[in-house]
């Protein structure tokens, strides 16, 4: 590894600044999006969960503002909502705590990817794979939504340098505070440390040293076995909305092969992306375009950096590597999968997008606030006391509603979670919000768990 071009990639003086400067026109960039937070679809079940731990007063097993009035257990990791519970707790609006969280978690991300590549291989290597990460706009509209599985991502990049580094305390801690956070990625944690190990044996006895941590996140590994029945995983809508960056991905190609050929600390990227493959099979836009996009980006930093250190002189390296840059960012080709097929988008980088000249919009772009929601509020508030429950056929929207109104619903966001016991949403709602929609496609429920 000592001899590898890429690996003695000079350490510019200027890298530091760069980055500061790229992170820097990002963050501005993203919060000029402020009145557009949040985006559709989890901010509001987050929000509603947060109220629900602000009246309890702690950590909730079993919830009621949703199925109610039978409720359901509560499955879903408490890291995040205590979090957003202690911004409500500290007289935060409602609104402007998941703002908050849809604002400034994406940046947080990027900081972490910057300053963790850092740590494991070169400033220039660091510098790139951020750059890489700035491109695709699809990505950071997910982690502006999927804001638990952001704050996920942002552990297993930490876990990873201190795996690295030998910080057993730290990497158990992290290790269990990523299974307090969210479902999947602890699974997928798993499978990278598995295969990390398996391409570097003589790792083994130190990647147990992080294992006690898992001990740490066994009462919550109980409490989801005690009730694995409740949970199921259902078809999800975004898997229709696939993107794909190709020269980003051709740059992670040279990436993997780069990473096989290094091995040592470059085995992470290598070893993430294949442990990201447990997301193929039931979430292919999350594999594809949302959490297994985090190593394909860290793959296409090294790889473009890989490719200019073969390409002779230093001048024609520099031309060749910012003529392969200039293309990623300025023509960013994206094939997009849509209801009506798959089609192309240029002009699709997200600076493109962050100074709103890009072509192509997309749906989960808009936010799910407007005047009209406060309206619905306050019309909720009126015809409602504390406690009178509320259905609609938009659930997610309702969520808002409801987080906003501080009122129960009869329906439910996180559909993946069955209630408690079989009855009539409708006939259990004091008040029903109806929405003019498009025809909505329902999703499968599964047999009703036994009790």
């Amino acid at each position: 590894m000592a001899n590898d071009p890429s690996v003695r990639a000079p350490a510019f003086h200027w890298t530091r600044w760069m980055g500061l400067l790229s992170l820097s026109a990002f963050i501005i960039l993203w919060l000029a999006r402020w009145p557009s937070f949040p985006l559709v679809l989890d901010a509001s079940y987050h929000l509603l969960i947060a109220q629900q731990i602000v009246d309890a007063g702690g950590v909730l097993t079993y919830e009621w503002w949703e199925w109610a009035p039978v409720g359901r257990p509560h499955l879903y990791p408490p890291v995040f909502h205590l979090l957003l519970a202690a911004l409500l707790k500290f007289g935060c609006a409602p609104l402007t705590a998941i703002r908050l969280m849809s604002g400034f978690l994406p940046p947080l991300l990027l900081i972490s990817l910057w300053m963790v590549t850092r740590r494991l291989f070169t400033p220039w290597i660091a510098l790139v794979c951020l750059w890489m990460g700035l491109m695709p706009f699809a990505f950071h509209l997910h982690t502006a939504m999927a804001m638990a599985a952001t704050l996920g991502m942002i552990e297993l990049l930490w876990l990873w340098e201190a795996l690295e580094h030998r910080r057993w305390i730290a990497a158990g801690m992290l290790l269990a505070l990523l299974s307090y956070t969210h479902l999947g990625l602890p699974w997928i944690a798993l499978a990278t440390i598995g295969c990390y190990g398996a391409l570097r044996p003589a790792a083994w006895p130190l990647l147990m040293n992080a294992g006690g941590g898992l001990f740490l996140a066994l009462p919550w590994w109980i409490h989801l076995v005690r009730f694995r029945t409740w949970l199921y995983v259902i078809p999800r809508q975004e898997n229709t909305m696939i993107e794909v960056m190709p020269l980003v991905y051709a740059m992670a190609i040279l990436g993997l092969w780069r990473c096989w050929t290094l091995k040592g600390r470059f085995t992470w990227p290598l070893a993430w992306w294949v442990g990201c493959t447990l997301l193929a099979f039931r979430f292919s836009y999350r594999w594809v375009s949302g959490e297994g996009m985090l190593p394909i980006i860290l793959l296409a930093g090294i790889g473009l950096t890989g490719l200019a250190q073969f390409l002779g002189t230093r001048a024609r390296r520099e031309t060749a590597f910012g003529a392969l840059l200039l293309g990623i960012v300025v023509l960013s080709p994206t094939l997009m999968r849509t209801p009506v097929g798959w089609r192309w988008a240029w002009l699709d980088s997200a600076p493109w997008h962050l100074v709103d000249l890009a072509p192509t919009r997309r749906q989960v772009e808009a936010g799910v606030y407007a005047s009209p929601i406060t309206r619905l509020v306050e019309v909720v508030k009126a015809r409602t006391q504390p406690g009178e429950i509320l259905w609609s056929n938009a659930p997610y929207t309702l969520g808002l509603i409801a987080a906003l109104a501080h009122r129960p619903t009869a329906s439910a966001m996180l559909n993946e979670v069955r209630p408690s016991r079989p009855f009539d949403p409708i006939g259990a709602a004091h008040l029903i919000l109806w929405f003019k929609l498009e025809r909505l496609g329902a999703a499968p429920l599964p047999p009703h768990p036994r009790p």
